[in-house]
């Protein structure tokens, strides 16, 4: 079983032990002949399992232009439905069973767990070690724990020595396994000074200055250490005595009185909402309907009072009412779709994002952090929550309006297919080479303006503990100047005291390596976002895609492979390519905005020269590029499709019931 397992990217990377507890937790099916286990399309439960093949034998069918055809067989020892066991997805394809079959069943949650143990005891485990280093005590959890991802495992045989007196050196050490000794030579030869056994360290003056090795160290047995080079320290947190000087400086003060100072709560009144809506009748006469529903919105917004009953008490708030004429479909998702929407008392517009309860009932707590976050956000590149409410059927937003499209509609219609010389084969010298056809994005300093207003966005996010963690093209929106603002926050989380999390979250290409091997993340996930994002900007394609592949365990592979490389069109300037590598960085610790100048790191960066960040993030620039006003094709057809798909609510007395519960409290 664990061979058969082996072939998988993620339980290949597993400890051991941890292989073994996974294996103990799968559970045999039995499939008869001619009886489908998967079936393509399906999602939630149906589509969390991974299955190896015991015995039998299964085909694979996928459906093109409404026919299903055998793409693939399955027999003893085969893996499928990996992807399944990330994030809940549609499952690609329909597999059956072609004679009486066996099966081993992997549930998600399941495997998540031990994965989620493991590194979690792990990260705990090393919290301990670095505790223990008195030369480290001034750090905080939080610096401690950003040290992790810097940590590299090293081995040593018994016997050959890892330090030597007398020798440089700029290693800290900790031991994970094993024993050492440690001798210092005098004047009447070598004398042994310490033994050193699990948890203990040495070489810690190293991350301190640069100055000889005061004694030697040599194992006992196989050593396994985890090391810290004193410029990684350095490149993540800054030179460790300027950190040691700090604690009593009068800014360290001061900012932990501010910590101890409540933060206020949220000003949101209660409100009724009316929605008024064109509905096509039977005859196709249109006539408006009003859907009434019940929510809070942002005391900014100049509403009238209802002419209800007088509040129960004297400190109630006053419920406002709040009447919106709903107008023409932006865009949608598979569970939403947003349209815009004119405030009856103002007549300002904004963008009302309707969610089915039924179909977001299953994850719940997206829904609620997207609330939470997004009505708290307060930046000129972050969109903002003026309102939320509910009816029986749907869950609500009201946001700013964003007339402009998104990235990717900018992209489309900026991208080009250009001709260059590719010095290649027989052809050594460029201007003889032939030209090729090649795909590419958008101008560099158009770019640069987003780019650089998406950095704002995260840093702005980051300081207030906010992981985006779903960055894309689509998710980044224009206004009617051509500004933009970062939006959908449903994958968004708040992290407290530098604490990681550990769920899948995004879209496959765009994912870091640590969110793909559920090592843990933080924030640095995002940045790697912004380097897959600036990629697809510039060259029209994602990174991890070509060669082509629909696959999005194939494009996962790469991702975490650190030996599969990158390919960078030849139009591209180098400031732009090593941005880009220093973003796509494996290793967290490394990445461009995870060390110690976090997001300055990105903003002095050669490839924005020049760029104006105060004028920027005061929207003092002049985007270089207006929204162009041939939307309306497009808005007609979205409107069009809303109609012909639109169908009246199925849900159970007992489905309602559950959504009732569940958003009480939305």
């Amino acid at each position: 079983m664990e061979q058969c397992l082996g072939k998988m990217l993620l339980f290949d990377k597993l400890d051991g032990a941890v292989q073994r507890k996974v294996v103990q937790e799968m559970y045999e099916r039995t499939v008869n002949a001619g009886d489908i286990l998967i079936k393509e399309g399906d999602v939630g439960l149906a589509a969390s399992e991974l299955y190896v093949v015991k015995s039998g034998e299964f085909e694979v069918l996928e459906r093109r232009q409404g026919i299903n055809m055998r793409v693939n067989m399955k027999q003893r020892g085969d893996t499928f439905g990996e992807v399944s066991l990330m994030y809940n997805c549609p499952r690609g394809a329909t597999v059956a069973a072609t004679q009486d079959s066996t099966v081993w069943v992997l549930e998600r949650d399941a495997f998540r767990y031990y994965v989620r143990e493991v590194h979690q005891n792990e990260a705990s485990q090393v919290e301990l070690f670095l505790n223990s280093v008195p030369i480290l005590s001034s750090l905080s959890r939080d610096e401690k724990l950003m040290l992790l991802d810097a940590l590299e495992e090293q081995v040593f045989p018994p016997s050959v020595k890892v330090i030597t007196q007398g020798d440089p050196g700029d290693l800290f050490y900790i031991i994970k396994e094993g024993e050492a000794v440690v001798y210092q030579s005098t004047g009447n030869g070598m004398r042994k000074v310490n033994h050193l056994f699990k948890a203990d360290f040495f070489g810690e003056r190293a991350l301190l200055c640069d100055e000889p090795r005061a004694a030697s160290v040599e194992p006992l047995t196989k050593l396994v250490c985890l090391t810290l080079k004193r410029d990684r320290f350095v490149e993540i947190l800054g030179p460790l005595e300027q950190i040691m000087a700090r604690e009593k400086s009068n800014a360290v003060v001061t900012q932990r009185l501010m910590k101890l100072q409540t933060k206020g709560t949220p000003t949101h009144m209660p409100a009724e909402v009316l929605i008024k809506r064109k509905k096509r009748g039977r005859n196709g006469v249109e006539t408006w309907e009003v859907v009434r529903a019940k929510g809070h919105l942002d005391e900014v917004m100049e509403l009238r009072s209802t002419d209800s009953q007088p509040p129960a008490d004297a400190n109630s708030k006053e419920t406002l009412q709040l009447v919106l004429t709903e107008g023409v479909v932006l865009g949608g998702g598979a569970f939403s779709r947003v349209s815009i929407v004119t405030e009856e008392s103002s007549g300002r517009s904004y963008a009302l994002k309707r969610m089915r309860k039924s179909a977001v009932v299953q994850c719940p707590e997206h829904v609620f952090c997207e609330q939470a976050i997004t009505r708290n956000t307060a930046h000129p590149f972050c969109i903002r929550q003026y309102a939320s409410f509910q009816d029986k059927y749907h869950l609500y937003f009201l946001f700013d309006l964003m007339a402009g499209g998104d990235l990717m509609d900018v992209l489309v219609a900026e991208a080009k297919v250009i001709k260059r010389r590719i010095a290649q084969g027989a052809w050594r010298r460029g201007c003889f080479a032939p030209k090729v056809k090649m795909l590419k994005g958008m101008d560099e300093g158009l770019a640069k303006f987003y780019i650089g207003s998406i950095v704002l966005a995260l840093e702005y996010l980051h300081e207030n503990n906010i992981v985006y963690r779903d960055l894309k093209p689509e998710n980044v929106f224009i206004d009617q100047h051509g500004f933009v603002k970062l939006g959908d926050f449903g994958f968004a989380k708040v992290l407290e005291s530098a604490n990681r999390t550990y769920t899948f979250c995004g879209t496959p290409g765009y994912v870091a390596p640590e969110n793909v091997l559920a090592h843990g993340y933080n924030y640095s996930v995002d940045w790697w976002g912004l380097g897959v994002l600036l990629y697809v900007l510039l060259t029209g394609r994602q990174p991890f895609s070509s060669p082509k592949t629909d696959d999005p365990m194939v494009v996962m592979r790469r991702i975490v492979d650190e030996n599969w490389h990158i390919k960078y069109p030849p139009y591209l300037t180098p400031a732009a390519k090593d941005l880009i590598a220093r973003l796509l960085e494996r290793k967290p610790a490394r990445r461009l905005g995870m060390l110690s100048g976090r997001a300055n790191d990105i903003k002095k960066h050669k490839w924005f020269e020049g760029l104006e960040w105060e004028a920027l993030e005061a929207r003092k620039l002049e985007p270089p590029r207006k929204p162009k006003d041939d939307s309306s094709k497009r808005l007609k057809e979205l409107t069009d499709n809303e109609k012909k798909s639109k169908r009246e609510p199925k849900e159970t007395a007992e489905e309602l019931q559950e959504c009732e519960m569940v958003f009480a409290e939305f």
